[in-house]
């Protein structure tokens, strides 16, 4: 009755673990879809383990990295039923997260998308931060679209990449579009409020291990995917007030001064971390968008008197590593 989609890539490690916990579930009428995407560790035999000790789970193995939205895509066109589990490797599930993701869906003909609380966990698996959004039950598309999604300065999604949703729904929008990348499931998420509710279930039920963030980890693709990122919260804004063009013009402003000053953010952390050739070399993604360039500009201008200000800044922090600034961009990204 419920398809459940696993996307692993090298991860092997910890792999075991969340495939244990599926199998674990309390809800047990499922099929497991493993969709490996070209894993170099020993991934495939962590999963030809499991697949010969249990009917119920499939594996996938890619010829080739297919990438995040191409692997998940992959998966959902598999899947058997219509509720569908999406759900990433590493992570830890409670024993009743499938039973009530499927109470949710199946019990609420408008809900599109099921959800919860998620918990940021230790090495041991102890949960040292709990991220909880809003009180159990139903929460309106349009709200999580116009008051949540539309008012997140840093544009990140309340919904995480593990979800429940129909098959009918994302055969419906397209699958995941592969040009968003990493945000792709995002960008999902919005077309399905468009028209669904989501419902929320208040309890901790995935366990997500703390990462480990290094400086390489801020890489010369940020400005990219921020822009993708802006691309795609102003689409989704247009179609939520197309039909109010004094709405629209009233967002679409609203909308530009926040993409202006998080750009501005960003372009000063890409001072900071990296050299002027980079920085040089970001123009192309913003001749694409002409209200972002003076920004870019700007700071262009600005580079040589920026850039070692920035770093003797931070030279004499006495912050962790990764430092706050890296923690806090590197917590939307990944």
């Amino acid at each position: 009755m419920v398809s459940i989609v696993l996307v692993t890539y090298n991860r092997a490690s910890r792999l075991r673990l969340s495939i244990q916990d599926i199998l674990n579930q309390s809800f047990s009428d499922f099929e497991l879809i493993i969709c490996d995407d070209c894993s170099p560790d020993n991934t495939e035999a962590v999963c030809r383990e499991f697949e010969a000790r249990d009917s119920r789970i499939r594996y996938f193995r890619h010829a080739q990295n297919m990438q995040m939205p191409g692997n998940l895509n992959f998966g959902i066109a598999q899947a058997k039923f219509e509720y569908i589990a999406i759900l990433h490797d590493g992570d830890r599930f409670r024993k009743d997260l499938i039973e009530q993701w499927y109470n949710a869906i199946s019990m609420n003909d408008n809900v599109g998308i099921v959800f919860n609380s998620l918990g940021d966990c230790d090495n041991e698996d102890r949960i040292v931060k709990v991220h909880e959004l809003f009180e159990e039950g139903v929460v309106k598309g349009e709200h999580l679209l116009k008051s949540v999604y539309f008012r997140r300065k840093d544009f990140s999604s309340p919904i995480y990449g593990e979800a429940m949703v129909r098959k009918s729904l994302v055969q419906r929008y397209g699958y995941l579009r592969p040009e968003y990348s990493f945000y792709a499931d995002v960008d999902l998420w919005m077309e399905i409020l468009h028209s669904h509710d989501a419902y929320y279930c208040a309890d901790v039920l995935i366990k997500t291990p703390l990462k480990e963030f290094q400086p390489q980890q801020f890489n010369n693709n940020i400005v990219r995917f921020y822009v993708l990122l802006f691309v795609m919260s102003r689409a989704h804004r247009i179609e939520t007030f197309k039909g109010n063009p004094l709405k629209l013009l009233s967002e679409m402003m609203y909308y530009y001064g926040i993409t202006i000053s998080h750009m501005t953010y960003i372009l000063l952390l890409v001072t900071k971390n990296f050299p002027f050739e980079y920085y040089i070399s970001c123009r192309k993604e913003f001749r694409k968008h002409l209200y972002l360039l003076p920004v870019w500009a700007g700071m262009l201008l600005c580079y040589p008197v920026l850039r070692p200000l920035l770093r003797a800044v931070f030279a004499k922090r006495q912050a962790p590593q990764p430092d706050e600034t890296m923690l806090a961009i590197s917590e939307f990204m990944f």
